[in-house]
Parts: C-alpha cells; structure tokens; sequence
C-alpha cells in the first residue's frame, strides 16, 4: 500500500533575505510559508546547506521564528534549510538565500572612545562635560553620508505622464504594509518614508519591505514610472517589478533606470528560489 502523502504544503517559497552585519534581522516567520493541512503542530528547525548552525548571531525558534544580529565576521551568501516536523513525524524541507553584508556604521574610533570615556567620567562625578570641538569640526566621511541615507531612507515611484502637481497626502493601508514606514498617494506619485525618524527598531529590511510593497501598487495602477530616492529602496522595487512581470507577463514601463549587474544577480537569485525562469 502506497504511503498517504505528507500534510505538511509549502504555500509559498521563501524569498531570499538580506541584512547587514550588526544590524537587527527579522522576525523572518516560517510559519507563513510552511503550513499543515491537518492543522497538527509544526516544529522547526533551520541551518546551512552544509549542515552547520546558522550564522552566529541568529537563532530559529522551534515556533518557526528566524531572527537575531549577525555578528561580526558573518559576511557572505549563505544556502540555508528549513527543516519542519510534526508529532505524526511528517517532514518537509525547503532552502532560501541569505546574504549577510559588511557592517555600515561609523567607526568607533580612538577619539570617540576617549571622549565616551571623559564624558562618562564627567557625568559620574558631576563635572563640566569635556571639549567637542574635535569631534565636530572634524571631516565628514562617505560612509557616514551613507549610513544617514540608510537611517533616513525615502522612496518616490513618479506616474510618468501625470503632469500635475503632487496633492494633498493620502496614507495608503496596504497589503503587506510595514509598521515602521508610511506610504502616501500624492496623486502623481507613490512617497514611502519612515514613520519615526529616529527609531532604533527600524532596519534596512523595513524599508525594502516598503519599497516592494510600492512596486506591487504601481503595477496594479500600471503607471510608466520614473524612482527618486534611497538606491537600495530603488533596487528593491525594481526586482519586485521584475517578478511581477514574470507571473503576470506583462512589465511595467521604467523609465531612466538601468539597472546594474548586481540588482539583476540579486534578480535571478530570487527567480530561481521563486521557481521562475528570469525574463532578462
């Protein structure tokens, strides 16, 4: 007698994850692509191809939860497996890309620590805090400039041939939509940008969510479109679009980007993971 088949169904595949090391990753919730028909309790498991933990930093939690702070030296492209099992010993694997990045931050140099070190110092025993002039007359860095477009990313898709001037701003409430950035309807463009500027919670991840989520929009209004706005936002949209043309067959018109060797290695990647063949 042939065995009955597995009630545990992929819904969906995982779609490749990117995050920088240092920065906050997650929660990446397996449960949302890994269900069981019967309903029965599903514990998971995750690691690299190779059979090795994950990259030190993360942890999956048997609930299906993937999150943490890669730590330091984590950088590269990680193949990584998704192990699920019920009590009924029912099993089902799947694999996801994940790409660990340099860290971007500021370097903590010897100056800051020995004013961290000072200001600390002055603080405990109720003294004048020491000179900044150092710190702040000293030169601005690229990677700084960086970091700050990173905190503060925006993203603007214009409807190309809707000369009028941006409207009032209407909040959009859309599927997939990420708390911690706000999208608005301007009329002749789309405009995502964080709610709080200066949260800590707020990662690079939510902004390529939001930026996604923009793409899925103007696809639907089927606008010829024009990006303004945070490069790797802009990237982000351009490969959602790219899949969207894929499963519908039909792209959306971009005008003035041409997108580089990485956007469409970062395409391809997510092409194959999704079961697709790339269109370009």
């Amino acid at each position: 007698m042939a065995d009955a088949p597995s009630s545990l169904v992929l819904n969906k595949p995982i779609s490749a994850q990117v995050v920088n090391e240092g920065a906050t990753y997650g929660p990446l919730n397996l449960a949302s692509f890994i269900q069981d028909s019967k309903g029965e309790k599903i514990y998971f498991r995750a690691e690299i191809l190779d059979g090795s933990p994950l990259p030190k930093g993360l942890i999956c939690t048997t609930e299906g939860i993937i999150n943490g702070i890669p730590a330091k030296n984590t950088q590269g492209a990680y193949r990584i497996v998704v192990i699920a099992v019920t009590d009924e010993a029912e099993e089902l694997t799947a694999e996801f890309d994940l790409t660990i990045k340099a860290r971007i931050s500021l370097d903590e140099t010897e100056l800051f620590r020995k004013l961290k070190a000072e200001v600390w110092e002055a603080l405990g025993k109720n003294l004048p805090l020491p000179e900044m002039s150092d710190v702040l007359s000293r030169p601005i860095t690229a990677v700084e400039i960086y970091y700050l477009l990173q905190r503060f990313a925006t993203l603007t898709i214009w409807d190309v041939y809707n000369l009028n001037y941006p409207g009032e701003k209407t909040v959009l409430n859309l599927e997939g939509a990420n708390p911690h950035y706000t999208i608005y309807d301007r009329g002749c463009c789309l405009v995502g940008a964080p709610k709080d500027l200066f949260s800590h919670e707020r990662t690079l991840e939510d902004a390529l969510q939001a930026a996604r989520v923009m793409a899925r929009e103007v696809y639907k209004r089927g606008w010829v479109i024009e990006f303004a706005g945070f490069d790797k936002m802009v990237r982000a949209s351009w490969v959602e679009l790219q899949h969207l043309a894929d499963k519908h067959g039909k792209a959306l018109e971009i005008l003035h980007y041409d997108p580089s060797p990485e956007d469409r290695k970062i395409y391809a990647v997510q092409a194959k993971t999704k079961g697709s063949t790339p269109s370009i």
